[in-house]
């Protein structure tokens, strides 16, 4: 047997991240020069992209999706409706938005082969007091969203489909975000079109566009100040997660910013234009960028074969067509989990953990059920990098120690 210490090689020099976001120097040189339109410029780009009428951007995912929630209590047709449905395991930062907006979350589990509701769960807990059903898309999967918004018709409500980990995924021949009423994606580090921070919320028809404009005329908009710090925390993010980076920003806990309430913020304030200009310049990449994470996540597929003990991600088949910002397995040992990553982490290759917490553990006040499903993903998820900076070498290295590991234990 090999001993796992001859796969793996110190990396300080070179430590692949869990995700990253290319960005070149006319990306940068456009940050430090907005045109003055430069956030109208990218709104109308990112309507075009994903063919709608019009899209509304804000400082963070995390602001548009409280603005949303705002916009949707505002409508005389939602009056009085005070629950949020969301996924039992996803970005604890959404459950903080949803209550900080005066909301209810109420939870569904979700099916760890699928990623998806449980078949059912959304008719099951939907009702009267329900304002929306939010669908996620993880990790750049693309998945339907037709149960959802049966059920929503049904009882009055509206979907949001939170696409922040997915912009470019397409489902049906069109992009996710907008199947439902409303799309949300983010424009954070590591996502597939970063600026170092920002949100964009997109509508499905022209009266729910309407209502979004009337909420974003009464956001502040960014000064001199926030402009400064979008720019500083672009280069810092880029430094972090670059592979020269990555090691020393592990070792400071970089992986671990998610699990922590302090990390859970927002301001509620529009898009800087150096952010906008830098997204202007990425936009017509997006498609490109996301073809070669394709086939990064095909090519460790490949490799991983047959692999014992792991629920794959779902097959996109025909009418999906997924990003793979990051390559999602779940083990069926949970305990391996930790174990796994410590090893591809010892070899350079930075495989995520992602939030190791169902939203009751998180929220106490949130309990109360059983999520078998979302317990499993939060205990044994392990997600595989696809982003620019890993090779064929990274990918066939990573394989074998995941075989030889899950031989060991």
């Amino acid at each position: 047997m090999v001993a796992p210490s001859s796969l793996a090689r110190p990396q300080f020099a070179r430590h692949v991240p869990p995700t990253a976001t290319p960005l070149r120097w006319q990306e940068w040189q456009a940050g430090l020069h907005p045109a003055q339109d430069a956030v109208a410029q990218f709104r109308r780009a990112l309507a075009s992209y994903l063919d709608v009428s019009d899209c509304a951007l804000a400082a963070s995912g995390r602001t548009a999706l409280f603005l949303l929630l705002r916009t949707l209590c505002d409508r005389p047709a939602l009056h009085g409706r005070t629950e949020v449905i969301l996924p039992a395991y996803t970005c604890p930062s959404v459950a903080k938005v949803v209550l900080d907006a005066g909301l209810t979350p109420r939870l569904v589990d979700i099916d760890p082969y699928t990623h998806a509701y449980v078949d059912g769960g959304p008719a099951a807990n939907a009702g009267p007091a329900t304002l929306a059903l939010l669908c996620v898309h993880p990790y750049g999967l693309a998945l339907p969203v037709n149960e959802a918004m049966a059920v929503a018709r049904a009882v009055g409500a509206v979907v949001v489909e939170d696409a922040a980990q997915a912009l470019g995924a397409r489902y049906a021949g069109r992009a996710v975000g907008t199947h439902g009423d409303f799309g949300l994606f983010s424009l954070g580090p590591g996502k597939p079109l970063s600026t170092g921070g920002g949100g964009v919320v997109c509508a499905r028809d022209a009266t729910h566009a309407a209502a979004l404009a009337r909420t974003w005329q009464r956001l502040a908009q960014p000064g001199v100040a926030a402009t400064g710090w979008a720019l500083a925390r672009l280069g810092l993010f880029s430094l972090a997660f670059h592979p020269a980076g990555w090691w020393l920003a592990s070792k400071a806990g970089a992986h671990k910013v998610g699990d922590h309430e302090a990390s859970w913020g927002y301001a509620l304030r529009g898009l800087t234009a150096s952010q906008a200009a830098v997204g202007l310049r990425l936009l017509p990449s997006l498609d490109a960028i996301n073809a070669a994470r394709r086939a990064r996540a095909q090519a460790w597929l490949e490799q991983l074969q047959g692999l014992p003990g792991v629920i794959w991600p779902p097959a996109q088949g025909v009418d999906g067509e997924a990003v793979y910002l990051r390559l999602p397995l779940v083990l069926q040992d949970v305990e391996r989990a930790d174990g796994l990553q410590a090893r591809l982490a010892a070899a350079g290759i930075g495989a995520g953990r992602m939030y190791r917490r169902t939203l009751d553990e998180i929220f106490p006040a949130l309990r109360g059920a059983a999520y078998p499903g979302a317990t499993q993903v939060a205990r044994g998820l392990l997600t595989l990098p696809t982003n620019h900076y890993v090779d064929s070498r990274d990918i066939r290295r990573g394989a074998a120690i995941l075989r030889q590991a899950l031989a060991d234990m």
